[in-house]
């Protein structure tokens, strides 16, 4: 049953199985949050249960560092052009810069589908004579990868071993397809990982969901194709949180039994596509509209930071002959998500007990369903209808596919960071359009329209930035603005740059014994790994000096007589951080001693 208790979190779904890690990963997503990216690789990094924080809280503790480094170069993710949301100003976002790959839909649409593509493999040495065990695993959702807090549908499917389990071939030929929509050229790392996991999908099979007897994988708008949705049905229900007249004149002909979707786009529908219909009408209400009024600030309603709220997952469900055939993935009840959209649909194939609709959408005894989320619909006739994106949205995604260069060279006084495209900014009259480094947010600086862009920035070593913010605002009806963040190919970039800026996240004593102190604390539970760093904080003055204090020294060594695993667990963290040369003085001779102590073996 589709319940609103049933709930998969997609950081739960990214964790690797026991005793595995990350090998290599692809995804793709339509709007894009660096700061709920930044959490992805700490995800794949761990098994376990450490929580990870939601709201993409400003801390970056050492673990997160540290995965990071190890992560963010396995991992590739596409996402439409111009639809990377403006965080905050952080320089941690540096680690991530090789990762984000922009694309663009071959057929003119936008690149929709929100599909992440893991291999993981085991972890420790194989058995002498024996390649290390490796796992496939695909995740299918409607949730782009941000902190949205809407309903979405989740699929994850792991691979199996018997070879008559179900083939996802096709979501290989997507991320080939992706690779030539990319926004200029993709480096040899992504397009190597894409090639090898491609490849391993066309072998791989996947175990079926409980109660499914037939899976088919089905993308849209890397070719023209035709919608693979039934053109006859014994009965039908569609939910889309956006719907459109000739998605109902061109796509779907045959008649509908129930349609629900958010209110503002029921009103938008013509009255002859809303009499289609036969049976209900519906809008989603779980008490969260009114949130979409509530932003701090003015911005575009296409405005990629926006947060999604309510409605956002899009369900296909049909019954015929006593058999049900569910729709689930990216597409909207929309003409564009089936002719010029980049799209996926997952089609799972049942029995009409499992997988009916009374059966998917009712609620029990127990527990409520997802139907009694279900308003009847009733029109607002003075609803305002759109008029297509405003200004600012069709300017930013313009600005987003030009093409970008950094150049980086030492100044007088340490950095510098110039800026260019190869081609002239345009935007229609009276857009005024600004744009910075995002590790610099109070360094602004005019983009002049009508003139290729050429902006140079003063900056640190471990402020440079290979992720350019754009600000956008323009008169429409009422003052609106977008912001966004552009990826920026680099070069001059020294080598030490790493290394400098690990060295300045990780900061001080203090933060590197605060964070050491919570993941060895008996009482530690479920702290969340962005609130370790608070730990201990009451009484900083204990930690000035620099060297190791009387707390740490004790939780050390009884941690090497009682629980050695978890010194073990820190070793590679520890290692890292020596290499870089970004420890506490006196404490890589302290750790060393410790592991001769416990077995655990030299630094690297």
């Amino acid at each position: 049953m589709l319940q609103p208790a049933n709930r998969l979190t997609l950081i739960d779904a990214l964790r690797p199985p026991a005793t595995f890690r990350l090998e290599s990963a692809m995804a793709v997503t339509f709007t894009l949050d660096l700061r709920a990216l930044l959490a992805v690789p700490l995800a794949l990094a761990h098994s376990g249960s450490e929580g990870i924080a939601s709201d993409g809280s400003q801390y970056e503790p050492i673990e997160l560092l540290h995965a990071l480094r190890a992560n963010a170069s396995k991992i590739s993710v596409f996402n439409q052009v111009g639809e990377i949301a403006l965080p905050p100003s952080r320089r941690v976002f540096a680690f991530l810069e090789q990762t984000v790959v922009p694309v663009r839909a071959p057929l003119g649409g936008i690149v929709h589908p929100k599909v992440c593509v893991i291999r993981y493999e085991a972890a420790g040495e194989p058995p002498s004579g024996q390649q290390r065990e490796k796992r496939l695993r695909v995740i299918i959702s409607s949730r782009n990868l941000t902190f949205d807090p809407s309903w979405d549908t989740v699929v994850r499917l792991d691979e199996a071993t018997d070879e008559k389990a179900a083939s996802l071939e096709p979501v290989g030929e997507l991320f080939e397809g992706l690779l030539n929509a990319v926004i200029g050229t993709a480096s040899i790392d992504h397009q190597d990982r894409v090639h090898l996991l491609s490849a391993a999908l066309k072998s791989a099979r996947f175990d079926l969901p409980v109660g499914v007897e037939d899976l088919r994988m089905h993308v849209l708008g890397l070719t023209p194709t035709p919608s693979p949705l039934p053109a006859a049905s014994e009965r039908a229900l569609i939910i889309s949180p956006f719907v459109s007249d000739d998605f109902f004149t061109r796509v779907h002909l045959a008649p509908i039994d129930e349609l629900v979707s958010r209110p503002e786009q029921l009103d938008h529908l013509a009255e002859t596509t809303l009499e289609s219909v036969s049976t209900q009408i519906s809008a989603f209400d779980d008490g969260s509209l009114a949130a979409l009024e509530t932003g701090e600030e003015q911005t575009s309603p296409h405005d990629p930071g926006r947060p999604l709220v309510g409605l956002h997952a899009k369900i296909f469900a049909y019954e015929s002959d006593g058999r049900a055939r569910l729709f689930l993935g990216s597409a909207n009840a929309t003409g564009a998500a089936f002719s010029s959209n980049v799209e996926v649909l997952l089609e799972l194939i049942g029995s009409k007990e499992v997988l009916g609709i009374d059966r998917l959408f009712n609620g029990n005894c127990d527990e409520p369903g997802l139907r009694d989320l279900f308003v009847t619909y009733t029109r607002h006739e003075d609803a305002d209808q759109e008029d297509g994106f405003p200004p600012v949205d069709s300017t930013r995604r313009a600005i987003a596919q030009l093409h970008f260069e950094g150049v980086v060279e030492e100044s007088g006084t340490g950095w510098a960071v110039t800026y260019r495209s190869r081609e002239m900014v345009r935007a229609p009259d009276g857009t005024e359009i600004h744009c910075w480094p995002l590790a610099s947010q109070g360094n602004r600086r005019r983009v002049v329209l009508g003139e290729c862009l050429e902006a140079r920035f003063e900056t640190t070593l471990e402020a440079i930035s290979g992720f350019l913010v754009f600000e956008l605002a323009h008169r429409y009806n009422e003052e609106v603005r977008t912001g966004f963040v552009v990826p920026v190919p680099l070069v001059g970039v020294p080598e030490s740059r790493d290394r400098s800026l690990l060295r300045a996240l990780v900061g001080n004593a203090e933060l590197f014994f605060r964070y050491l102190l919570a993941l060895l604390d008996d009482d530690l539970g479920q702290m969340d790994l962005f609130d370790a760093l608070d730990f201990g904080s009451e009484d900083p003055a204990t930690f000035e000096s620099g060297f190791v204090n009387l707390p740490v020294l004790e939780k050390l060594l009884r941690a090497m007589r009682r629980e050695p695993a978890k010194l073990a667990g820190l070793h590679p963290l520890v290692s890292d951080l020596a290499a870089d040369d970004a420890l506490p003085p006196g404490f890589a001779d302290l750790w060393m001693v410790i592991c001769d102590e416990a077995e655990l073996g030299a630094l690297d």
